[in-house]
């Protein structure tokens, strides 16, 4: 049964009168009083309390609620992962945790935590620790390409996620598959006051051992596609320790250093695009008026100067006999921007089916 006492009800279906007012009133009481999870049914609800509550997360706390029934102890994340958890195994069935909110609701956190678990209660001989290392590192890494700080949420996900992972029969997870979509690949080019770019580009503006490799500097400013949305510093984000996250994400997942470099180029070769400014010359032929941003550009994604500038510059128009046509200033500013976007698509693609060929099966699982 459900405790009642001063700081509301654990289950809301146990309420008198279940209505707007009265459901809203016992989620203030609780959240007042650093009790952020509850019941309705068998819905969990979360409310973001913005800052970090130790108590709820400990790995004491976590082996309190494996093997117990959701209503033994007060609502939580680790309840409803012990409950899908143990049911995937009694029924040989499926298990599904639908996660949804509006941005800043905690949605990440929740998966990563379901996440971490999982990870607990499963085996621990090599291979199982190594599929479940891959699980718990493919995290900070879609996190640093694919989220970024808006004016509602510092770690906002900007893209869809669909994440299984298959278990074998002992319940220890064999593999696994990620689906992406709908990044918001504007956010690359463009953000609004008060917002940023992705966490990545921030973060390898911190590395400055990368620097002279990589022909950047440290300072935002000096980029026009992480400097648009204003001061770049966010609270309870230190991008240099989460770079090295990244890294260390990487180094699990299996990048050799020859891979993570030519990322780490890529990533480089972008901020170099921001920067390109272009005039035009006395026919209304767009050149670039920095050719050292495109040296540079050129150099990380090791071609030549010559067709990088025939890219930017010109489009070919295939009637037969191909025409080269020279743009104008307006029109070479998109072409400029629809780089990066592409890019950065394709990049967040390509993680993700780099972490699901290291995650891949290596024994049979539940026969759904």
């Amino acid at each position: 049964m459900a405790y009642t006492g001063k700081h509301g009800v654990d289950d809301m279906v146990m309420l008198s009168k279940v209505t707007n007012e009265s459901i809203t009133e016992n989620l203030k009481k609780r959240y007042q009083a650093d009790m952020i999870y509850t019941y309705i049914g068998h819905v969990l609800i979360s409310v973001n309390p913005y800052k970090r509550i130790e108590a709820l997360y400990t790995d004491r706390c976590l082996k309190d609620y494996r093997g117990k029934s959701r209503i033994e102890l007060p609502p939580h994340v680790y309840a409803l992962a012990d409950q899908m958890y143990r049911s995937m195994l009694s029924e040989a069935e499926p298990q599904c945790v639908i996660i949804s909110g509006e941005s800043g609701a905690g949605k990440t956190e929740a998966s990563k935590m379901i996440m971490q678990y999982i990870a607990a209660v499963s085996g621990s001989q090599a291979e199982v620790t190594r599929i479940k290392n891959v699980i718990l590192e493919s995290n900070p890494l879609l996190e640093a390409f694919g989220n970024a700080k808006t004016i509602r949420n510092n770690n906002s996900s900007r893209f869809g996620k669909y994440m299984e992972i298959h278990f074998d029969l002992k319940g220890d997870p064999v593999g696994g598959k990620i689906s992406n979509y709908l990044l918001e690949k504007s956010r690359v080019v463009y953000q609004t006051p008060g917002e940023r770019n992705f966490h990545i580009f921030y973060q390898i503006l911190t590395a400055s051992n990368l620097h002279n490799t990589l022909y950047l500097t440290t300072k935002a400013s000096d980029w026009h596609y992480v400097s648009q949305g204003g001061d770049p510093r966010v609270d309870g984000i230190d991008d240099s320790a989460e770079f090295n996250d990244t890294i260390n994400a990487m180094k699990v997942i299996g990048f050799t250093d020859e891979e993570k470099n030519e990322v780490l180029n890529l990533l480089a070769g972008i901020l170099h695009l921001g920067n390109f400014a272009f005039t035009e010359n006395n026919k209304g032929e767009a050149m670039l008026q920095n050719e050292n941003a495109l040296e540079c550009f050129a150099a990380l994604i090791k071609t030549d100067v010559n067709s990088c500038r025939i890219a930017l510059l010109t489009r070919t128009i295939q009637t037969g006999v191909g025409v080269v046509w020279h743009l104008d200033v307006g029109s070479s500013h998109p072409g400029a921007g629809a780089g990066p976007k592409g890019l950065a698509v394709r990049q967040l693609k390509w993680y993700v089916s780099w972490v699901q060929n290291v995650a891949r099966q290596f024994g049979p699982y539940l026969p759904w």
